[in-house]
Order: C-alpha cells, then structure tokens, then sequence
C-alpha cells in the first residue's frame, strides 16, 4: 500500500518513505510507528497503544517513545510545535491529522480531480465534512504541483533548462540524505561517567510481608548513592517500574541513558541479614562486581554505607577514575593508619600506570 500526504509518499510494501523525489533515510522502528499512525488516523490512540503495536509491549521509557515520535515527525516535516500532521492530545495520545490518498497514483493535474454533487438531501454530514476535506487536499497538492510547473519553465526557459534544474534538485536531496544519515536518529550513545539506576531488590523470604524490607533497603541505597558528588541516579518512581518485571540491560541503559544498574537481593533471618549485591555495566549487560554482605538489623546503617562505598570503589577503578576511588576503596575496606596511606600508595602507582598505559 502507498499512502500520499502533502509531498510525502509512505510505500509499506517497499518499506520507505519518500519526500518530494527524495528517499529520506529512516530507522524500521520509524516506519512502523507512522504506519500505525496512518492507519489508525481515524481515533486517538495512546501510548500503550503505541507500545503494543511497535515494541510488542515490552517496557519503554516516555523518553524512547519521544524521541521516536520526534524522528516521525522530522521524516516528514513536521514538528512538535507546528504539529500540522501528527497532533499531540495530552494526556489522551497521538493522532496523524494530515489528508492521506491511499490510490496507487498521485492526482497529477486538475483535470483529474472530480468534484461528485450530492444528490440526496440526507447525506450523512459528517462523510460531507470528509469528503470536502479530502477534495481541499487534492486542489491545494494540484495547485503546488502546477505552480513549481510554471516557476521552474519560466526560469529554465526550455525543457534543457527544466531538466538541468532537477538534475542540481536530486543532487542537493541525495547529498541531504547523505547528511541526515550521518546525524543520530534515536537516543545519544549512553553517558560514561557514575549514572545508574538501583533496581528494587528482590525478596527471598516466602514471606510477603518482607518486601516492605527489601524495597526500603534498595531505596535508602539509592539515596546514599545520590548523596555523591558528579553521580547521576534514576529516581524511585522510575526505578520501581521495572519491579517485576523481564528487562532488557542493553535497552534499559539506551533508554535511560545511564551506564550501570544495581541489582540485589535480601533475606532476613530473625535479625539476621543477609544482602547480595550486584553491579552491571549496561554496555554488556555483564556483571563487573557482585558481593555477599551479612550483619545484624541494629547495624543496617553501617551496613547501607558499607555497601554504596564498595559500589564507588569498584565504578571508580572500572572508569580509572583513581582518586575518586581512594576514600570509597579505604572506606568500604575499613582501613586507617598505616594500612590505609599504604593502599593509597599502591592505588596511586596502578593509577599513574594506568593512565600512562590507556
């Protein structure tokens, strides 16, 4: 199917759009959202409905769904604050409001346009109302195309010269091509400094009632790791959404545009606990560090500090980040004295070493 709206052609079938004569360079995701949307242009449809067509459900952040929205809208020309083909509903969702020809051929001159007259006195008004929509359409894409026409004889002065002048026109749009697929087309490649998420952490009591428990101690987390200087943390809200739910790493990390998620799980025993920890670098979707903590329930304070030094320590030293890493490594290994100027030797000569070798 081919879908004709202002200078745009949508070929489903041949799976590209087209503006003008030009082949404009876009991401499948791209072309499947602007289908639904012409295809459903008939209602408002939400951003679930969005993400059940697109993504088949899976969790997208409203930060992924905007950016794709934005790259439909410039694919075709238009934008947020124009909105003259796709229409922003707060609050409700999205519609595609630009005038779709779904024939297998564009309406090339005005002779082709046929204006019906209406021949029953209870035509249903609103099919009216579509049908004068639809004719306003066709004259105004007549009327372009008669007028480029005429602009590009007068100043050709011949067909040599018309055909000169597209020549340079297909040149200019190949080598526009050229540049809008070398410019990024969906999220910035995910930040390397200390931004992470800590993901709720999960229970393995059979009680329920401990999930309470967990959840507070992924919280207060969070918080100590906020309290950093220069370290970005997505907010509980956000975080909390996953819960429960299947995650892609490697999509979590694009779409919140962090490098690292923090994983665990709690089991409490009396007033006993134990905390297993785990930190994920979302490039790889690997481990780089996971640890067992055990202690009582009247030291969990200690215990918080404990474990969002050893997170530091371990970010710190993988982004070679070597004096940001003395005071979590000393900390979380509970050194002083001479113990601690020693490892703040050994760590300053891997530092300098590394930062020779790198």
């Amino acid at each position: 199917m081919r879908c004709f709206f202002e200078d745009c052609v949508l070929d489903t079938e041949r799976r590209e759009l087209r503006r003008g004569p030009a082949i404009v360079p876009t991401t499948p995701q791209v072309l499947d959202l602007l289908e639904f949307l012409i295809r459903s242009r008939d209602r408002v449809v939400s951003k679930d409905d969005l993400v059940n067509a697109i993504w088949n459900g899976r969790i997208v952040s409203d930060a992924a769904l905007t950016t794709r929205l934005n790259a439909v809208r410039r694919a075709i020309g238009d934008s947020g604050q124009q909105q003259r083909l796709i229409k922003t509903f707060p609050r409700k969702g999205f519609r595609f409001v630009g005038v779709v020809h779904d024939e297998d051929r564009q309406p090339a001159t005005a002779a082709a346009v046929t204006i019906p007259v209406a021949s029953s006195a209870d035509v249903d008004e609103r099919q009216s109302a579509r049908w004068l929509e639809n004719i306003r359409g066709r004259l105004k894409l007549v009327g372009r195309v008669l007028a480029l026409v005429a602009t590009i004889g007068a100043i050709a002065g011949g067909l040599v010269g018309y055909w000169n002048v597209w020549k340079t026109v297909r040149t200019d749009a190949g080598r526009e091509a050229q540049n809008i697929q070398k410019q990024p087309t969906i999220a910035p490649e995910i930040e390397p400094r200390l931004s992470l998420v800590v993901l709720p952490f999960t229970n393995l009591n059979d009680d329920p009632a401990q999930d309470t428990f967990a959840e507070s101690l992924s919280t207060d987390l969070a918080t100590d790791l906020a309290r950093t200087p220069a370290t970005r943390v997505i907010g509980r809200d956000v975080a909390f959404s996953y819960k429960k739910k299947a995650i892609d790493l490697q999509q979590l990390g694009t779409d919140l545009r962090i490098r690292w998620a923090v994983r665990g799980a709690v089991r409490r025993n009396g007033d006993q606990v134990r905390v297993n920890v785990s930190l994920t670098d979302l490039r790889t979707a690997r481990d780089i560090w996971s640890d067992r903590f055990d202690d009582d329930l009247a030291n969990l304070a200690a215990l918080h500090g404990t474990i969002t030094a050893r997170l530091l320590c371990v970010a710190h030293l993988h982004l070679r980040q070597y004096e940001e890493a003395l005071q979590q490594c000393s900390r979380s290994l509970n050194m002083s004295g001479t113990d601690y100027q020693a490892y703040m030797r050994l760590i300053s000569a891997f530092g300098s070493t590394g930062r020779n070798t790198s």
